[in-house]
């Protein structure tokens, strides 16, 4: 286990679990929390705890049942390609464990925000991770979602984490689970029994990521889930774009038969036959590119900068360390006099938003910009594809036709785009590219549950300063317009996320989307803006 960190929200309380004290939250999603503590030694680990129900806010047996087998799986593993656990609780009334804390970006982060990897550090990569591997598998654990989000990358060498859907290779149960169908093994996608050697899959497919940008899978695995489904039960590759000096690495690992496939330590055997190690080869300075190492020596001193003031605001009498000074925050100007809250949320700027599609199905849905944006940041994320921000043109009912005689026609002074089918089937919007906004990479995705709101998810997303200078544009083009033609269409690939309609003209970095999701809704939802 590890944790992907949005940056650690700061706590003022001295909570504690077992021995370690809490500093701030480093992230959370629909099943538990992660927080960055400390020990009295001093020693920073990331605490990982376990929700209570949301009817009588005690832990359901069935739950803690699950967390005690990963938290049981997870302490058998001894690796130094792996986070190690160092002390939990599964039976306390909020179950947690300890693993060591890992301030890097993933391996997903990085291609995301510095591009793909030469061979020679692939390599380097692949060593690393084949390790880790070799060491799960000797601990009798098949990992079964193994992908780049799942990687950190420190500078000495990568680190496998989360064993949150491993399984022991000597228990009688070996149903299959699946994981990120984009970098699952075909037999995953089909239901069959999840073996070491699937692990090898998903490996391969990770290279495949580092080194072409895309899962192997056609389309890069990307479109409406069953679609990818059936792309990963057939093992429909699309290996196209992969380097000839990468062949033999990396194909191998692809096969479709399991057996087929090489084990952790030939693969681990070839790397090291292909990089020669040197005095200074174990570091990777040696070997990724500089905007890799950059990126990861930035990383690292935001996250410590974090933690010191995250120390700060829970113990003001420890010893202090140099931090830089804080940026000027941006203060929101409130709502108009003539926009009234709905009861329990609050007064801030919002916008009304009637949505459409498989990952928020809602009627009325709220964007809510709640607080400015702070230095520091959360953690870089990317989408497995860019999400699209246009202003809808037209909307019917039904799915979108594909027939050229039916598109509508183009309104005098505007330029059509391309139509969206949500992924429920329910409307197709045609849209307009002028002023339309294309994400690559989010500063942060997360997922919490609004109690003040009747319980309902809430899934919160930080544009980059460029991206929110131009959304915040885009919706002062469409609001006030008549209706469809006052909703953004938020798209990814051929498909339509949601399609919430603006009041007024929003501001600022961080953009809370509580459409009334339940948990699943808001952790694909989540998801597919780059979240894992």
């Amino acid at each position: 286990m590890g944790v992907r960190s949005d940056g650690v929200k700061g706590s003022q309380s001295k909570q504690r679990f077992g021995p370690f004290m809490v500093l701030g939250e480093l992230a959370s999603g629909g099943m538990g929390r992660v927080y960055l503590a400390v020990s009295a030694g001093g020693r920073m680990v990331a605490v990982k705890t376990l929700l209570a129900d949301e009817v009588g806010g005690v832990v359901g047996q069935a739950d803690r049942r699950r967390f005690a087998r990963e938290v049981l799986l997870a302490q058998r593993v001894q690796g130094v390609y792996t986070a190690s656990v160092v002390a939990a609780d599964a039976q306390a009334p909020m179950p947690w464990m300890a693993t060591e804390y890992i301030a890097a970006p993933s391996l997903r982060d990085l291609v995301a925000g510095c591009g793909t990897l030469r061979p020679q550090a692939l390599y380097w990569v692949a060593a690393g991770i084949a390790e880790a591997l070799v060491s799960i598998h000797a601990a009798g654990l098949v990992h079964r979602d193994v992908k780049p989000s799942n990687v950190l990358l420190p500078i000495d060498g990568p680190r496998v984490i989360d064993f949150g859907i491993s399984h022991a290779i000597d228990m009688t149960r070996t149903q299959a689970v699946l994981g990120t169908v984009a970098f699952a093994a075909p037999e995953q996608a089909q239901g069959q029994a999840t073996t070491p050697a699937s692990d090898v899959f998903s490996l391969g497919a990770t290279l495949f990521h580092l080194a072409v940008g895309r899962a192997p899978y056609r389309d890069g695995g990307a479109g409406p889930a069953m679609e990818q489904l059936v792309r990963a039960a057939t093992g429909d590759l699309d290996v196209s774009g992969l380097s000839p000096e990468l062949h033999a690495l990396i194909l191998p690992c692809l096969a479709l038969v399991p057996a087929h496939r090489p084990t952790p330590a030939q693969i681990l055997q070839d790397c090291a036959g292909q990089l020669r190690w040197q005095p200074a080869g174990r570091d990777g300075r040696h070997w990724l590119d500089p905007a890799w190492t950059s990126e990861i020596q930035r990383y690292g001193e935001r996250r410590s900068r974090e933690v010191e003031d995250a120390r700060q605001r829970v113990d003001p009498n420890a010893v202090t360390g140099p931090v830089e000074a804080p940026q000027r925050t941006t203060v929101l100007p409130p709502p108009p006099p003539h926009q009234d809250a709905p009861p329990g949320r609050g007064k801030r700027g919002r916008a009304w938003a009637i949505g459409s599609g498989a990952a928020v199905v809602v009627v009325v849905a709220t964007l809510l910009l709640t607080r400015p944006w702070q230095g520091g940041g959360p953690t870089l994320v990317a989408p497995d594809e860019p999400v699209g921000f246009f202003a809808v043109e037209t909307k019917t009912d039904g799915v979108c036709s594909t027939d050229p005689q039916a598109q509508p026609v183009r309104a005098p002074g505007t330029e059509l785009a391309q139509s969206y089918t949500a992924d429920d089937r329910s409307a197709c919007a045609t849209v307009t590219t002028p002023g339309a906004l294309q994400v690559r990479q989010l500063d942060g995705v997360r997922t919490f549950e609004d109690a003040q709101g009747g319980r309902d998810w809430v899934v919160e997303v930080t544009l980059n300063s460029q991206d929110a200078a131009r959304f915040s544009d885009l919706t002062g083009q469409v609001a006030g317009q008549p209706q469809p033609r006052n909703e953004i269409a938020i798209t990814q690939g051929k498909r339509m996320l949601a399609n919430p309609a603006i009041m007024q003209r929003l501001t600022g970095r961080t953009i809370q989307i509580a459409t009334h999701l339940t948990t699943a809704q808001a952790q694909i939802l989540a998801e597919a803006l780059g979240a894992r």
